[in-house]
């Protein structure tokens, strides 16, 4: 292997940790899921979720080879027994002084700087992060979350992609914000339209008459009705967003893959982005999907190798599918540049979480390289440099960061 433990480690797309994630008792087993232990989920048509339907939720979640994973890698890092009881315990003692805790963390891990989702959870601030963590922390700013935000107070399509567009120019004004961001794949899916105004002003005036208006476009689910439209309002918007990226120097990031219980799979894959990536305008911007496009990480790699501007974050994947990120890191480095490849973690509720993932994407990298040079394909010192590129330096450049190398 190729030993990358000294090479810096940007994660350029990162949340906040629970508000609660310094105290004694959290657990931080628990947010090693991807959300089939949400008991929420099961509170539908008049079922009240029982203490047998909890446990066997929990059970499930035991279950896991991430959750195993992170339960011995816990336990051998703070001293104790495999068990969540005794990790819990353990963890309850290191996390006196939380913020020493996090910090060693990160410096376990060489992570120098995060680009933090704003969008989940709300009221992120990002000053608070950088105190706790002691690296730079930059801010990504949710599309979904302005267009609900809008939506009851603008009665045309000329009001609201005004207001829509005048927001993004005060947000992008912050040296904070270093990209955008759009979910549309959890809204309306990835096969987005280039549509007429005229065509989308009717959409909107359609809706506002609906009896379910207010609110409609903070909803992630919408009536039957009314979907057709919120997808065309959905998809000129984001085609505004994307455009508005480019004037504005600022990358956007767009979710594509796997996701929890809302998202629809079959309209989450990366190739339905095909009329973006081609337009003549829209493809000087500057796009990262998210998530190693996962399952569909060979599309996600076809796509970086064959559009100049299109970016794979290697992500959620990592660290959630357990020993698997080895595996599909070798295949995206089988056809995507090195040069287009971003680490990150989608890390949320708790330090560990991103901690695994930071040594668990370090070691997959590591691994694959190592592979390609033993196996003749590259030399070692082109084999590191990539590693740097993917760690960290993809991230400083596009991002224009100013973290020290």
């Amino acid at each position: 292997m190729l030993d990358l433990d000294d090479l810096p480690l940007i994660d350029q797309h990162v949340h906040v940790f629970d508000r609660e994630s310094d105290r004694p008792t959290f657990d931080p087993l628990r947010t090693f899921t991807l959300g089939g232990d949400w008991v929420d989920f099961l509170a539908t048509d008049g079922h009240v979720p029982s203490d047998e339907d909890r446990q066997q939720l929990y059970r499930n979640l035991q279950h896991t080879m991430t959750y195993q994973e992170a339960l011995n890698a816990l336990a051998r890092r703070l001293g104790c027994e495999p068990s969540p009881e005794a990790v819990v315990a353990a963890r309850g003692r290191a996390v006196a002084d939380y913020r020493a805790y996090v910090r060693e963390l990160y410096t376990e891990v060489n992570l120098v700087a995060n680009v933090v989702d704003m969008g989940y959870p709300l009221n992120v601030s990002l000053e608070e992060f950088e105190e706790l963590t002691g690296v730079p922390a930059y801010g990504l700013y949710r599309i979904e979350q302005l267009i609900g935000e809008l939506w009851d107070a603008h009665h045309s399509l000329a009001s609201l992609e005004t207001a829509f567009e005048d927001r993004l120019r005060t947000v992008a004004a912050s040296p904070r914000i270093v990209s955008l961001k759009s979910v549309i794949a959890y809204r309306t899916g990835l096969d987005v339209d280039p549509l007429p105004a005229t065509e989308v002003s009717a959409a909107v005036d359609s809706l506002k008459r609906d009896p379910e208006s207010e609110g409609l476009l903070s909803r992630v689910h919408v009536p039957v009705r009314a979907r057709a439209d919120v997808k065309r309002l959905r998809d000129y918007l984001l085609w505004r967003a994307l455009e508005l990226s480019i004037e504005l120097g600022l990358p956007f990031q767009i979710h594509t893959g796997m996701g929890d219980q809302d998202i629809d799979i079959r309209t989450a894959r990366p190739g339905l982005l095909a009329r973006v990536f081609r337009d003549e305008k829209l493809r000087h911007a500057r796009i990262v999907l998210l998530h190693g496009s996962y399952p569909f990480y060979e599309e996600g790699a076809y796509l970086a190798n064959v559009f100049p501007n299109v970016y794979l974050d290697l992500s959620e994947f990592n660290p959630f599918i357990g020993p698997g990120v080895t595996r599909v890191i070798s295949a995206i480095l089988e056809l995507a540049p090195f040069t287009k490849l971003l680490y990150s973690s989608d890390a949320f509720g708790s330090p560990e979480l991103q901690w695994i993932a930071a040594k668990k994407g370090r070691r997959a990298l590591d691994v694959a390289l190592g592979a390609a040079v033993e196996g003749g394909i590259m030399q070692a010192d082109t084999a590191r440099a990539a590693g740097r590129l993917i760690l960290a330096d993809n991230a400083r450049s596009l991002y224009r960061l100013a973290v020290p190398v």
